[in-house]
């Protein structure tokens, strides 16, 4: 039977307060310590603040956390500036099926740019990650316990774990 955690925060200043009682949770659920899971949250929290309609210090969050016997889920909610996550999931599918760039490194492909380097961090870390179509949530999911594997950071790796649900539907 999964259990479920939910945080509320008002501004993304507030996160700092609740960011070590999920890394506690993570670490027990996850039976290790892994990094690039908390990581991945911190940024889909940073993203819900940056993009909020309210502004990063008034952004209201809501950091919801499913532990259940296979797998661990967080979703992150905000209301945000418009997104169109199935232009962006269309976008890295194509990235994904183009031989120049499907065995290339994410962070080759970004270089030195902040071009979307956060969706590559949350996507190296998780075995899913769903977006609602516009924005608004977000879903990591990654399966316990936690085994550590190197990370693969090949865009024909990452790419096709990024789903988008639309109308509750997942593509």
């Amino acid at each position: 039977m999964a259990r479920t955690i939910e945080h509320r925060i008002v501004g993304y200043q507030n996160y700092e307060a609740i960011h070590d009682k999920l890394k506690k949770l993570f670490l027990d659920s996850f039976g290790a310590d892994n990094p690039y899971f908390i990581l991945a949250v911190n940024e889909a929290v940073c993203n819900a603040a940056r993009y909020s309609v309210y502004g990063p210090t008034k952004a209201k969050i809501t950091i919801q956390t499913e532990i259940a016997e296979s797998d661990l889920r967080v979703k992150v909610s905000s209301e945000t500036s418009p997104f169109d996550a199935l232009a962006y999931q269309k976008r890295l599918k194509k990235l994904a099926a183009d031989p120049r760039y499907q065995n290339m490194d994410c962070g080759d492909y970004t270089a030195d740019t902040e071009m979307s380097r956060g969706f590559w961090y949350m996507l190296e870390a998780v075995d899913y990650l769903v977006i609602d179509a516009d924005g608004d949530d977000i879903t990591l999911s990654a399966r316990l316990p936690y085994d550590y594997q190197p990370l693969d950071a090949r865009i024909g790796y990452l790419a096709p774990k990024f789903y988008v649900r639309k109308n509750g539907v997942i593509q």
